[in-house]
């Protein structure tokens, strides 16, 4: 998604460009209204258009990203030249029509090229800014992304790793088949988890085989109820970010007394996502230091969807009449 954002940039920036010269170029046929001449007035206002563009452009993929102590003088020498170049360039073509130009100085026309390459200069050197600091934006997003899935996924394969622990030392023949599960679910987190996007199929399979573990680690403690209604599973999604959530569930009501229920709901069409946890939560129970600290928890994922989905989510957490319910709404289009 981030180097879709970023192809995306691109693909505007070329828009924004062509739109802004083909406006640059016509802005004199609506300056001009002297019907008789409107064609000379025309070819003078934009007798240097070509000195501009080499100018302009060789600014904005070069000078602007250069990296050099001597940049500025530099820049402006070759800004200096090429401004001379246009007036030079410019009073030839002139003189091709200089005789319907009464009292024509060049004097301002000189001016009148200075003023027209350093205001379009400063143009090009905005959009130049816009760009880089979206780009590095974007970059810095990636880098802060893969953090929080390193802080992820070992939190998750340590949990994996414990239940299938518990779970041989008293019932030894589901070991194999709890292998298999954890099996695939390093697969994902190994392969697919290391993904901008995969499809939801993926993740909510891989959703269901940790449910499905746990469900037997905690027999005698957690009743999950799960409902989908999937419309498309080939919508794609970021992945381990809806885990969390169960994660979270789990790990709260493992620790309660009595048996309880989680309730997971997803529900799935072309353009929106809705995913539901509720669980049993008592305010005056506190986990241990070592619970806190084995996962990234809620935080890590509310500053994922930040990244991710911004103004293409809305997250509710309501923990209030003893359940922790949260909610989730993701705009996939």
């Amino acid at each position: 998604m981030i180097s879709f954002r970023i192809e995306n940039i691109i693909k505007k920036e070329v828009y924004l460009h062509l739109i802004f010269w083909i406006l640059y170029i016509m802005y004199p046929l609506f300056k001009y209204t002297d019907s008789n001449y409107i064609f000379v007035q025309w070819v003078a206002a934009n007798s240097n258009i070509v000195l501009l563009l080499v100018t302009v452009y060789t600014c904005y993929c070069f000078f602007f990203s250069w990296r050099n102590s001597y940049k500025i003088p530099v820049l402006l020498l070759f800004f200096a030249v090429m401004t001379i170049l246009g007036v030079l360039f410019s009073e030839y073509i002139l003189n091709l029509y200089i005789y319907h130009l009464d009292g024509y100085s060049y004097k301002t026309h000189a001016l009148g090229v200075l003023s027209e390459y350093a205001l379009v200069g400063l143009i090009f050197y905005s959009f130049y800014s816009f760009k880089k600091s979206y780009i590095l934006s974007n970059h810095l997003r990636v880098a802060e992304l893969k953090n929080l899935k390193a802080q992820i996924n070992p939190h998750f394969l340590f949990n994996m790793l414990n239940n299938i622990y518990a779970y041989t030392l008293t019932n030894d023949a589901k070991a194999s088949e709890l292998i298999l599960k954890l099996s695939d679910n390093f697969k994902y987190v190994l392969h697919e988890g290391k993904k901008e996007q995969v499809s939801l199929q993926l993740d909510w399979e891989h959703i269901k085989d940790y449910i499905y573990i746990n469900s037997l680690r905690w027999e005698n403690k957690i009743v999950f109820e799960v409902s989908e209604e999937i419309t498309n599973k080939n919508v794609i999604i970021s992945p381990l970010i809806l885990i969390t959530f169960v994660e979270n569930a789990v790990k709260y009501t493992s620790k309660l007394k009595g048996k309880h229920n989680i309730v997971i709901q997803l529900k799935v069409n072309d353009e929106e996502l809705f995913f539901k946890c509720q669980n049993p939560y008592n305010a005056a129970y506190v986990l241990t230091d070592d619970w806190k600290s084995s996962g990234v928890g809620l935080k890590n994922t509310q500053k994922r969807l930040e990244l991710l989905y911004p103004n293409q989510h809305e997250l509710k957490i309501d923990d209030q009449k003893n359940q922790f319910i949260v909610t989730l709404k993701l705009r996939l289009c």
